[in-house]
């Protein structure tokens, strides 16, 4: 009779084990959906992007704020976003890359931009290029997770490094994990 009660015990604990990491994956799943959005839905960042003088108008509104934007990276998060997390990863990648080109890096709160700056769904980031010129303007990654492995910046990193960028990359197109910049709403 012990024997048959302890597998009765053994098939309870593989059954409660096998609810919790299904609950768990599930619940994962659940909280991940919730931030999947369009970066630009309602396509306002696009909309300023198409003006010529736009990346000269980032530029200028940047620099007040952050003099010397020569060879500069800055990364623009909001409090609060769960999107950060799996977004710091590659951001710290990037860091990582760019010092060895001697770019210096700036993590900022997207309560601190210009107010002129539009800017719909973070996390963001901005390249400032070797003459101080905006390089890259965008998110990071699209994709479920917004991994490194679906990086948009990636695409355009190497050619501003080695300064063969064809002008600014402003890039409102992207699917995945953002969250709605709060300022944008007021």
């Amino acid at each position: 009779m012990a024997t048959q009660s302890s597998s009765f015990q053994r098939v309870l604990v593989v059954i409660g084990l096998i609810s919790w990491v299904g609950l768990t994956i599930g619940g994962l799943a659940y909280w991940s959906m919730q931030s999947q959005r369009d970066f630009d839905p309602q396509q306002t960042f696009a909309s300023a992007a198409m003006a010529p003088e736009y990346p000269q108008a980032i530029v200028a509104s940047m620099s007040k704020q952050y003099p010397g934007l020569t060879k500069t990276v800055v990364h623009i998060q909001q409090e609060g976003c769960s999107c950060n997390f799996s977004n710091n990863i590659h951001a710290d990648r990037i860091d990582y890359k760019l010092d060895k080109f001697q770019y210096r890096s700036l993590h900022v709160s997207a309560i601190s931009l210009p107010s002129n700056i539009i800017l719909p769904s973070l996390p963001a980031i901005m390249i400032f290029d070797e003459q101080g010129e905006l390089g890259y303007f965008g998110p990071y990654s699209s994709g479920y997770f917004c991994s490194t492995n679906s990086a948009i910046v990636d695409r355009f990193l190497d050619n501003i490094l080695l300064n063969t960028h064809l002008g600014s990359a402003v890039i409102s197109e992207g699917y995945g994990c953002y969250c709605q910049n709060t300022l944008a709403e007021s």
